[in-house]
């Protein structure tokens, strides 16, 4: 231990072509699995770009309709129904106003203007035409089916209620219907817009849709996986042999038990890290810290996916989890989720959601404090985030939050959150490591790291 301790520079040799090719394996494992992901994800775009759904983008789904009081039926812009404006109002519904239910689906409907279309009939009635695949917010045609015929009834009524008598609909705990919907013919609607299994009628542009879908389905995945591997099997040997020619020395890591852990599972890795609450110089930077991921909140950046923003506040939630260890990052996620909600409340309060925050933290503090950092351990880090922390505990919070079952908990799963959290990993893990590496010699210099840890950052 003590020799280990007075080494003060870490030891170096010259390798042959065939160690560095050996070498270049073993420690990129992390990287070729990388690539792997990045294969798969460049395998689906290329499938969904080739595998078009030609047979059943002009399929339309039918509601036939009218209103109670004749006079609307006569004198109603019904265009109206079909605004872009009334559109996105629906989209905002999280609550039936028909039955009472909490709605989780409208929001990743995709209809427009351009894919729906209204019509007055003769007898002073109207028929709805819209894309069936604008409703694809399941797991299944018949939970697309029932989104569609839901989404469309509320649009028809729409236009004669106004969001605030919604936004107090919302907030009553029983199950009831809004007024509103007495001016919708219910008993017309369920003789001519309804089959003989209660599902709405669909018009299909190509009676063998079904069978040449899944024909070519066969197709997509064949593309998909072809893809894949080739995309793995190109990108791995790339990154070996280019690996392999820029390695000129095998540098040979020192650890001990009290400065830089191969691994955190030492008793004195997490005891240590209590020092921090005793230190003023700590707590202020910690404070610090929070100070800035706070204002990060106040810089949402879209990311495209739904209600999923990103922000760069998880930088500095990192930096202070890397310096101060596994303790104060519990600490660390717990301030910045409930001090974040109440100087940016969004929604309702929920206590998951700050076990997110602390879990998070907690990884970052596991994966990068007192120990050699590398894009490898940062890559590592934001993969348990993004796919543990933020894909599989955030979509349990959102279920709890929105009473969702476990389809629809799925559906939000896989169509946003993980979307999202892929899309963003090798971004957000380039990102944290450049920044690590760039303040880590300054930090050094203030006696917050190691300076051994500070000279050697490194890919792996």
């Amino acid at each position: 231990m003590e020799n280990n301790i007075n080494q003060e520079e870490n030891k170096e040799r010259k390798i042959t072509f065939k160690e560095k090719i050996i070498h270049a394996f073993k420690k990129g494992w992390i990287i070729i699995l990388m690539m792997t992901l990045i294969g798969g994800l460049t395998g689906l775009v290329i499938a969904n770009k080739t595998y078009r759904k030609k047979y059943v983008e002009e399929n339309n789904v039918i509601l036939n309709f009218r209103y109670t009081d004749d006079s609307i039926n006569s004198d109603f812009n019904y265009i109206n129904i079909i605004s872009q404006n009334n559109i996105d109002r629906c989209k905002k519904i999280t609550k039936s106003l028909e039955t009472g239910s909490s709605i989780s689906t409208y929001q990743y409907v995709t209809l427009n203007t351009e894919n729906i279309k209204i019509t007055k009939n003769s007898d002073s009635t109207f028929t709805i035409k819209a894309n069936k695949d604008a409703f694809n917010v399941g797991k299944d045609y018949a939970y697309n089916d029932a989104a569609a015929k839901g989404f469309l009834k509320h649009l028809t009524i729409l236009p004669f209620i106004t969001d605030e008598e919604i936004e107090e609909h919302s907030k009553i705990s029983e199950k009831v219907e809004h007024e509103v919907f007495n001016k919708f013919d219910k008993e017309y609607y369920q003789a001519n817009s309804l089959d003989a299994d209660n599902k709405i009628i669909i018009e299909y542009a190509n009676p063998e849709a079904t069978k040449l879908n899944n024909e070519l389905k066969i197709k997509y995945y064949i593309i998909w996986i072809s893809s894949f591997l080739a995309a793995f099997i190109i990108l791995s040997l790339l990154l070996i042999i280019i690996l392999a020619n820029r390695i000129d020395q095998i540098v040979i890591r020192e650890y001990d038990n009290e400065k830089i852990y191969r691994t955190p599972f030492h008793i004195s890795f997490f005891n240590k890290s209590l020092n921090a609450f005793k230190d003023i110089k700590s707590l202020i930077i910690i404070s610090l810290l929070l100070a800035v991921v706070m204002i990060c909140k106040f810089i949402p950046i879209p990311s495209g996916f739904g209600s999923l923003g990103i922000s760069l506040g998880f930088i500095f939630l990192a930096i202070a989890c890397m310096l101060f260890g596994p303790y104060p990052a519990l600490l660390i996620g717990l301030l910045s989720d409930v001090i974040g909600y109440l100087i940016k409340p969004d929604g309702a309060f929920f206590i998951g959601y700050t076990f997110q925050s602390m879990l998070a933290c907690f990884t970052y503090a596991l994966c990068l404090h007192k120990t050699y950092v590398t894009f490898t351990r940062c890559f590592i880090a934001r993969v348990i985030v993004n796919l543990v922390c933020n894909v599989i505990v955030g979509s349990i919070c959102w279920a709890f939050i929105f009473n969702l079952n476990l389809n629809q908990t799925m559906t939000y799963l896989l169509t946003t959150s993980l979307p999202k959290n892929l899309v963003y990993l090798l971004p957000q893990s380039i990102v944290l490591f450049i920044v690590l590496k760039a303040i880590l010699r300054p930090v050094a210099a203030f006696k917050l790291a190691d300076e051994k840890i500070a000279k050697t950052v490194s890919l792996f």
